[in-house]
């Protein structure tokens, strides 16, 4: 699917994601089935499909959101009382978009697309913006942090105390993002060799981070979109 022929749809349908209503309600349905048997999803999806209830290059988009959720309830399975979202990161714009967070509401996301919109990704910019500035983990009290000061009454709305950030690269070294890593409880903050054992487990994803980074790269290379969610 990643190597298929609609890379140029599934990049515009990232740029296009906050005004998707239609992919943010799938979105809600699909998961909470990504723990189930991928038949599950995938008939979710195709009935979809016939029924006209999502378009064809909202079907890839959607498939393409399943496997980068899978991502992330892997790493889920292995800390107890961690909620994963994935990042991609756009350098040429400076952007950042929601890759996948299957165990947080969809809506969470909304306020990335506010950062880029206002221009104010800095290293100074949560505990992501840090880590890819810096290039490094970091690790962050949400209530007392003044990296989330113009950010954290949004997230603390929904639960949120404590974030690392773990930046991940492709094979080239290129940034490629962050997993996030939210807690529920402040101070929250992961080991070592958590961290170590997170990293581990990116790099079993490398295939399609590189993949989707070499797109998302060639596009806004080439300014054919504006990736801005």
């Amino acid at each position: 699917m990643l190597n298929g022929p609609n890379h140029k749809i599934i990049v515009e349908s990232l740029r296009e994601y906050n005004l998707k209503k239609n992919i943010k309600e799938q979105l809600k349905i699909i998961n909470p089935l990504l723990g189930q048997k991928e038949t599950d999803v995938k008939d979710h999806l195709m009935n979809a499909l016939v029924n006209g209830v999502i378009t064809r290059s909202e079907f890839d988009f959607l498939e393409i959101k399943m496997e980068l959720g899978r991502m992330c309830l892997e790493l889920e399975e292995v800390l107890d009382g961690i909620y994963v979202t994935l990042l991609f990161y756009d350098r040429e714009r400076n952007n950042v978009f929601h890759g996948a967070g299957p165990s947080i509401a969809v809506e969470f996301f909304d306020f990335f697309g506010v950062i880029n919109e206002q221009g104010i990704l800095d290293e100074n910019c949560a505990s992501c913006g840090k880590a890819i500035f810096t290039k490094e983990v970091v690790q962050t009290d949400i209530g007392t942090s003044t990296l989330w000061t113009n950010f954290k009454d949004g997230v603390i709305e929904y639960g949120f105390k404590s974030c690392t950030s773990v930046p991940f690269f492709t094979n080239t070294g290129r940034l490629a993002g962050t997993f996030a890593h939210y807690s529920k409880r402040s101070n929250n903050l992961l080991t070592q060799d958590e961290v170590e054992m997170i990293q581990e487990k990116i790099s079993m994803f490398s295939f399609e981070i590189q993949t989707i980074s070499d797109r998302i790269h060639e596009y806004t290379q080439a300014g054919s979109v504006s990736l801005t969610i």
